[in-house]
Formats: C-alpha cells, sequence, structure tokens
C-alpha cells in the first residue's frame, strides 16, 4: 500500500513543481505522471512477488 500511496503523492508533487517551472502545462500532465508512477509501481511489486516467492523456494 505504500508504493501506490507514494506513486500519488509523488505524481502530484512532480506536477505541482512542473506547474511552478512550466506555467503553461496542462492538467492531462498530471495524468501521464500517475499512469508511469503506477506502472513503475507494478512493475517494482512484481519484482518484489518474484523474489519472495524464489525465497520460499529455496528455504
Amino acid at each position: 500500500m505504500g508504493l501506490w500511496l507514494t506513486a500519488v503523492l509523488g505524481s502530484l508533487a512532480l506536477f505541482v513543481a512542473t506547474r511552478f517551472i512550466w506555467k503553461e502545462a496542462k492538467d492531462v500532465l498530471l495524468l501521464v505522471y500517475l499512469v508511469v508512477g503506477f506502472l513503475m509501481n507494478f512493475i517494482v511489486s512484481k519484482i518484489r512477488s518474484i523474489k519472495i516467492e524464489e525465497a520460499r523456494h529455496k528455504g
């Protein structure tokens, strides 16, 4: 759950920073940041679950 919350908060923070630097930033950019954040967290979650499964089989 922590990874997903971090993705949302990180996306919001990145959007606010981008909006501050680039005044004409579109609101769609927030959606792009959220999708990229969730995809990255999905990949990290999958890698973690694979490593946990491997550790169970070895142990």
